[in-house]
């Protein structure tokens, strides 16, 4: 039973490590031709989610070691905190970048073929957030259940990016720079939350009554 659940755990985690590499590609790409920061931004933390993968799978092996696994909770909390310092750091940088753009702003040009790979990194992370959530909710795993809530967390991100790229498609306003501050105090919020998870609690017992 438990090599089974750390097989599930491990597999989930290469699957998460691929998809947000590939994920990240893609939407530096087309960041880069379009000018946005804030598909850039997205690019950026669907690079994060991929280090975070990594951290997931080793913090797993290691806790299922025969020697380690008394100290199982505690691997999993430093790996937690590790995942989160890389989060918070992220945001920080963007948040900058996105200030440095709001003052000097510089041109964007967003096009059809954009619009569809955006609507293509929605899906994937939907498919990916449900499959984790599922998953960890089967193998009781706080780690892929938190995977995959964050993962949802970023589809409603890419949400907000492809809202602000059809904006500036009708209306040629560019609000890119300040959706990718938005981005990045969501980034923070996040970090925050795997570090103080009463935070996330408190937040969501608001949600459900």
């Amino acid at each position: 039973m438990e090599k089974s659940r750390s097989r599930a755990i491990v597999c989930s985690g290469y699957l998460f490590i691929l998809t947000n590499f590939f994920l990240g590609i893609f939407n530096i790409i087309i960041g880069l031709i379009s000018g946005s920061l804030a598909i850039t931004s997205d690019a950026a933390h669907s690079f994060i989610d991929s280090v975070a993968g990594f951290l997931i799978i080793i913090s797993e092996k290691l806790a299922s070691h025969k020697k380690l696994t008394k100290h199982r909770a505690k691997i999993e909390r430093i790996t937690t905190i590790v995942i989160a310092l890389i989060i918070i750091a992220t945001g920080i940088e963007i948040i900058v970048e996105s200030i440095e753009r709001i003052i000097a702003p510089e041109e964007v040009d967003y096009s059809i073929p954009v619009i569809i790979v955006l609507i293509a990194s929605i899906a994937m992370k939907y498919l990916l957030a449900h499959f984790l959530k599922s998953t960890g909710k089967k193998v009781k795993s706080k780690v892929l259940t938190a995977s995959g809530a964050e993962t949802m967390n970023d589809t409603w991100i890419s949400v907000t990016v492809l809202t602000s790229a059809i904006i500036y498609l009708i209306w040629q306003v560019d609000i890119s720079a300040y959706v990718s501050l938005i981005i990045s105090l969501v980034i923070i919020k996040v970090g925050l939350e795997f570090i103080f998870p009463h935070l996330s609690h408190h937040h969501h017992h608001h949600l459900e009554s």
